[in-house]
């Protein structure tokens, strides 16, 4: 597709979607412009869309908000600068909240780097996910991802040791949890945060929790990474499909909500061409091929991706994917614009249900869910260390007593 043709696409599928008694709102305009940051992050078209959208923005103070809410800050504040009018007071602010936000990222790279290499002194090899090495690995330059934590992801049978050196070196566990009850409120989750305030590091054993059966384990991934120095020290970049893959899940069990995941996913299949039916079948082994299709489709409705001939061959044998895709793009945009609240409770594992492979991957996610505590358990109810465990008898009690209660005051109004 070429950059003239991809542009007004966006624009023709941008007044279809706007075509309301409301068109011209600054909230829609505001959605505009996001959109058209998102779309250049992806590559797919370049700085001057965003400077023509930009032009009929009046509400900066909520385009930096929601840009900064978006991931989107340091692209919208790189094509700013580089306009006619860069030098505008209404900018300023956005391109010094990006520096602002390119200072703290400089500081996370040392920090990662600083763990990686105390990790690797007794001996465990740790995985950096996300935050500034997947800007280096998807735009090549590490500062064009906000990031609030650090994630690194270890071999489960590693664990132990790295979260005892992530302690040593003046990393509490965030919540005060025990080591007790990592291994019963976090098990299903998959990691568990340290640090305190804003410095902190989440330490993965899995890269999604057990409600998705997501097949891809550390030391696979770490078996097929590439080696890329930054700052000083060789760090392990995740293989493209496993991170297309990888990506693609995240975004969808967190319903596409930041449009910098979305960005990322389209980066790599623009930037880093693959077969998509080699892609699909990956996605398959990984067990999850329907996450990466739905997210496939929501590249195409909501970033305007070109799906070729290729594509649509391997999306075909996923025909839930398309109506999926475009029922949460749909959330996505009413959330954005009329303030709907997301889907949670069991209407989001419902959701869930629709995104996992197969019947059985969604009877064992919906087990996962009433069996599995959570931090929240552990408020509700507090427990002495020993009898910890008993969560996962009380979690099930609780969610039973909490739907008959509302099904009891729902009949009691009829």
């Amino acid at each position: 597709m070429s950059e003239v043709a991809s542009v007004s696409g966006a624009a023709a599928r941008s007044d279809v979607l706007f075509a309301s008694p409301s068109t011209g709102h600054a909230r829609e305009r505001t959605w505009r412009l996001l959109v058209a940051c998102a779309r250049h992050a992806a590559g797919l078209t370049d700085a001057d869309e965003v400077r023509n959208t930009a032009a009929t923005v009046d509400d900066w103070v909520d385009v930096e908000r929601r840009a900064s809410a978006h991931g989107l800050l340091p692209w919208l504040a790189r094509a700013l600068s580089q306009g006619d009018d860069a030098a505008s007071d209404a900018h300023a602010s956005i391109v010094d909240a990006a520096g602002a936000a390119a200072a703290r990222t400089l500081g996370q790279v040392q920090r990662l780097t600083e763990l990686v290499g105390s990790l690797a002194d007794v001996g465990v090899t740790a995985l950096p996910y996300k935050g500034p090495v997947l800007s280096l690995q998807l735009y090549g330059d590490l500062a064009l991802r906000q990031s609030v934590d650090l994630d690194l992801v270890v071999p489960f049978d590693a664990y132990d040791t790295a979260r005892a050196a992530l302690v040593r070196r003046g990393l509490p566990p965030r919540w005060g949890h025990s080591a007790q009850q990592e291994h019963t409120l976090f098990d299903w989750l998959g990691h568990a945060p340290f640090g305190r305030g804003d410095e902190f590091v989440e330490l993965h054993w899995r890269f999604a929790d057990e409600r998705f059966p997501f097949a891809l384990r550390a030391a696979d991934a770490l078996r097929r990474a590439q080696q890329v120095r930054v700052a000083g020290r060789m760090l392990p970049l995740m293989a493209a499909d496993d991170l297309l893959t990888a990506l693609s899940m995240h975004a969808a069990r967190h319903l596409f909500e930041r449009l910098e995941w979305v960005s990322g996913v389209t980066r790599l299949l623009v930037a880093a061409p693959m077969d998509p039916a080699g892609l699909m079948a990956h996605a398959g082994r990984l067990r999850a091929r329907r996450t990466l299709a739905v997210s496939v489709h929501v590249a195409s409705r909501l970033l305007d991706f070109p799906l070729d001939d290729a594509w649509r061959r391997a999306l075909k044998d996923v025909p839930a994917a398309a109506p999926l895709a475009e029922r949460m793009v749909r959330e996505l945009e009413a959330h954005e614009l009329r303030d709907e609240p997301w889907a949670e409770g069991a209407a989001l594992v419902r959701r869930y249900g629709e995104l996992v492979d197969t019947r059985m991957d969604r009877a064992r996610l919906y087990l996962h869910a009433a069996l599995d505590p959570t931090a929240k358990d552990q408020e509700a109810v507090a427990l002495p260390e020993a009898l910890v465990p008993l969560h996962r008898v009380l979690r099930p009690v609780r969610l039973a007593g909490r739907y008959v209660g509302r099904a009891l005051r729902g009949t009691s109004t009829e």
